[in-house]
């Protein structure tokens, strides 16, 4: 996206869930990406590292899902995280900001509506921000964060507020909950989300998730 360019407010709106069409966009968009969702006071990133450190304050490993230009990662370590952190991502060309950050350990790509290339409780931690909007299926993907996540470990995750309740998602809550996948330890929300967009975004919340894997 050049330097010029507005992002397309109606496409983020929208939700594509095609995951080339996603990856072109946010490849197109990954030089200005930060740029761009600073004037719109981004908050989400700060919101969900701090609370990965108020949950564990030295978990020994991070997944960062969807870490895009890697805002969550330089945020956790900006914050004095000293652990094992990994992002993926479907943007090729985000990674490759990511990993020049220097905030990661390893990033890689991975379409998030398959399963993770991660075995079983291979991480403490996981933080997924600003990605379920592309996400439909919630509860096959929520099962599969609670998958990587080992026991006692935590998943943060945000998710926008019209997209709450079309896709069900406190029911996919109390349902992780009641199989004993998950133990619910906050739901929260409206929050600000990009307040200072000039677009529809700005007037969206999100609403926070935070769960520990049982």
């Amino acid at each position: 996206m050049a330097a010029d360019e507005v992002p397309d407010d109606d496409w983020l709106i929208q939700g594509n869930a095609d995951p080339h069409e996603v990856a072109e966009h946010y490849d197109r968009w990954a030089d200005t990406y930060e740029g761009d969702l600073d004037s719109w006071s981004y908050q989400a990133p700060t919101v969900a590292a701090d609370t990965v450190l108020a949950r564990d304050p030295r978990p020994g490993s991070v997944l960062d899902i969807g870490c895009g230009t890697g805002l969550v990662g330089k945020t956790l370590r900006a914050k004095g995280y000293p652990g094992r952190l990994t992002g993926l991502d479907i943007s090729q060309a985000s990674l490759r900001l990511a990993q020049q950050s220097g905030a990661y350990d390893a990033v890689q790509p991975a379409d998030l509506q398959q399963r993770l290339p991660l075995d079983d409780d291979a991480v403490d931690a996981l933080v997924c921000v600003g990605v379920m909007t592309y996400l439909v299926d919630v509860e096959a993907v929520w099962r599969e964060f609670a998958r990587v996540v080992g026991p006692q470990g935590h998943v943060v995750v945000t998710q926008r507020e019209d997209l709450w309740e079309p896709r069900h998602c406190q029911d996919v809550i109390d349902r992780l909950e009641a199989e004993g996948v998950w133990t619910s330890l906050d739901v929260h929300g409206p929050a600000p989300y990009l307040p200072d967009s000039t677009g529809a975004l700005g007037g969206l919340g999100c609403y926070y998730v935070v769960a520990t894997v049982t």
